[in-house]
C-alpha cells in the first residue's frame, strides 16, 4: 500500500466519515472477507471513478466536481477477488502534489485572487467516466481529452487525441456510448469558437476516430450526456445555458456561477442521423437533466428515457447542494425516472413518468442499449431529499419494482449490469456501498432482477472508497493482477 498524495498515516485513519472524505492512499491487495458467496458465473472487471481527493493540504475544494480522479479496479476472479486503486496522473494531479494547492475547477478557485484565475479554463481532473474499448481504459471528464490508463495496473499513459483527430479543446464527453451490435463507440464533445456547437464523433473498433457531424447550437450550455439508437445520436438540450460569462473570464467569480436556469427557452431536442444526413430538431418544454439511460427507434417515434430534475430551485438551488456535498448532497440525487417519444414526423413530444421515487445514475443491461429495454437500474433515495441508499431495479413491462435499501446511514452509487446468462437481465448489479459508522465500503453483489431480496455476497474493503460517479464492468475470466 502506497500513500497518493503525502497524506500522513494519521490523516488516512481519520478519514471516512463521510462518502464524501477524501481517500489519499492508493491500495493493491487481495479481498478475503466475503460475505455470502460470489456466484459463479460472475466473473470480471467492475471499474469505478469519481473525485478522490477533496481536500488539498487542509483547503477544502469547493465542489463536489472538483476532486482529482481517482480509479478503482475490482477483480472478480475463480481464485478469488482483488481491489487496486490509482489516481490519474494528469498534469494538474502532479502540479497539485508539487505545489500543494488547489487546481482551478468547476467551482473551486486557484488560490491567489483574480490574477491568478482570469483566462484560465477548469483543469482537466479526468473523474467522471471510464470507457473501456478495444482493451483500453480511458479516464474522461466533460471538457477535454480522455486519458489513456493500462486496463490491469491502471497506470496512466497520458492525455490521448486518437491520432490528432481531437482537436482544439480536445472536448470528449465523459458518456459515451458504445453499439453492443458493432462495437463501435459514439461520442460527442462541445466547441466554443467561432460559434458554440457540437462535434460527433465516432471511434472504431481500431482506436480511430471519425467525424460525424457538428451541431450550431443557440447557446452555449452545459450539454453532459446523451443517448444513441440504432439510426441517432439523441441530444436533449436542456436551457442550462452561459450567462454573465464576464466575472468568470475576468477571474472574479467560478465557473458554476456562469450558469443559469433559463425554462423560458425550452428544450431542443436534436436527432443526429449516424450515417450523415441532416439532424432532425424538435421543440420541447423546459428539462432539467443530466443522465440519460438509453433511446430506441418505434416507428416515426425515438424514445428516450433519462432522470427529469424539479427545476423548481433552478441550477442555484441544485448546484448549492453540490457545493455543499457534505452536509447537504442528497437533493441534487433526487430526479424521476422519465420517458420521452418523440414524434418525428408531427414534432411532437410526449411524456410519461416512470417511477416517482428519487433517483439518479440510471444504467441498463448494457448488451440491449440502442434497442427497447425491458429493465432500468438506478440508485435512489429511500427517503425523498435523501442521499442515495438504495439500488432499484424497474421492469417496464410487469410494472412491477424491487428496491434494495443499504443499512441507516449507508449510501450507494451507481449500479452496474454484469452478465449471467443471455436474456436481458440475467445476472448481477454491482454497487459500492460506503459504511461511514465503519470508515470502509464494500462490493456489494445483487440479483438484478430482485434486488431487495437483499446482497448475493458482499466483499468488505479494507478502507473507505469516496462516492464515485461512474464506472463500467468488464466480463472475463482468470483475469490479472
Amino acid at each position: 500500500m502506497t500513500v497518493a498524495t503525502g497524506a500522513s498515516e494519521q490523516q488516512a485513519q481519520e478519514l471516512g466519515a463521510s462518502p464524501w472524505d477524501s481517500q489519499h492512499r492508493e491500495f493493491d491487495y487481495d479481498l478475503d472477507d466475503v460475505e455470502g458467496a460470489i456466484p459463479e458465473g460472475l466473473r470480471g472487471a467492475l471499474y469505478r471513478i469519481g473525485p478522490g481527493r477533496l481536500d488539498v493540504d487542509g483547503h477544502p475544494l469547493s465542489h463536489i466536481f472538483d476532486g482529482d480522479g481517482m480509479v478503482s479496479r475490482i477483480d472478480i476472479g475463480p481464485e478469488g477477488v482483488h481491489y487496486r486503486n490509482r489516481y490519474v496522473r494528469t498534469k494538474s494531479f502532479s502540479r497539485t502534489n508539487e505545489t500543494r494547492r488547489p487546481a482551478k475547477g468547476f467551482s473551486t478557485q486557484r488560490i491567489g485572487g483574480s490574477l491568478a484565475n482570469a483566462l484560465r479554463f477548469p483543469e482537466n481532473l479526468a473523474n467522471t467516466s471510464v470507457l473501456l474499448h478495444d482493451d483500453v481504459l480511458y479516464a474522461l471528464w466533460e471538457g477535454g481529452r480522455p486519458h489513456r490508463l493500462d486496463a490491469e495496473t491502471l497506470q496512466t499513459y497520458g492525455p490521448e487525441s486518437f491520432g490528432g483527430a481531437l482537436k482544439r479543446l480536445g472536448a470528449f464527453s465523459a458518456h459515451p456510448k458504445t453499439d453492443p451490435a458493432t462495437g463501435e463507440v459514439f461520442n460527442f464533445g462541445l466547441d466554443f469558437f467561432p460559434r458554440p456547437m457540437i462535434r460527433c464523433y465516432r471511434l472504431d473498433r481500431g482506436r480511430r476516430l471519425h467525424g460525424l457531424a457538428t451541431v450550431p447550437i443557440p447557446k452555449l450550455g452545459f450539454v453532459h450526456d446523451f443517448a444513441l439508437t440504432e439510426r441517432h445520436l439523441v441530444f436533449v438540450l436542456g436551457p442550462l445555458v452561459v450567462r454573465n460569462p464576464i466575472p468568470v473570464a475576468l477571474g472574479l467569480r467560478p465557473f458554476d456561477d456562469a450558469l443559469s436556469y433559463r425554462p423560458e427557452l425550452g428544450t431542443t431536442i436534436v436527432l443526429v442521423p449516424r450515417d450523415g444526413g441532416r439532424p432532425t430538431t424538435v421543440e420541447h418544454d423546459a428539462l432539467f437533466h443530466f443522465h440519460v439511460t438509453n433511446a430506441h427507434e418505434d416507428g416515426d417515434r425515438t424514445v428516450v428515457e433519462l432522470v427529469a430534475h424539479d427545476p423548481a430551485d433552478g441550477w442555484e438551488g441544485w448546484n448549492r447542494h453540490l457545493r455543499n456535498y457534505r452536509e447537504s448532497a442528497g437533493p441534487a440525487f433526487g430526479g424521476t425516472l422519465t420517458r420521452l417519444s418523440v414524434d418525428r414526423r408531427t414534432r411532437r413530444v410526449t411524456t410519461i413518468e416512470l417511477d416517482d421515487h428519487g433517483c439518479e445514475f440510471p444504467q441498463l443491461d448494457q448488451r440491449f442499449a440502442t434497442t427497447e429495454h425491458r429493465y432500468s437500474y438506478t440508485a435512489s433515495a429511500s427517503v425523498p431529499g435523501g442521499d442515495p441508499d438504495s439500488v432499484t431495479t424497474i421492469d417496464h413491462r410487469a410494472g412491477a419494482v424491487s428496491r434494495y435499501t443499504a443499512a441507516t446511514g449507508d449510501t450507494v452509487c451507481e449500479p452496474l449490469f454484469a452478465p449471467g446468462g443471455d436474456a436481458e437481465g440475467d445476472g448481477w448489479l454491482l454497487t459500492l456501498e460506503h459504511r461511514p459508522a465503519r470508515r470502509t465500503s464494500r462490493l456489494v453483489v445483487l440479483r438484478a432482477d430482485r434486488p431487495g431480496d437483499g446482497p448475493v455476497a458482499a466483499v468488505n474493503l479494507q478502507h473507505h472508497v469516496p462516492m464515485t460517479f461512474h464506472g463500467a464492468f468488464r466480463p472475463g475470466s482468470g483475469l490479472r493482477h
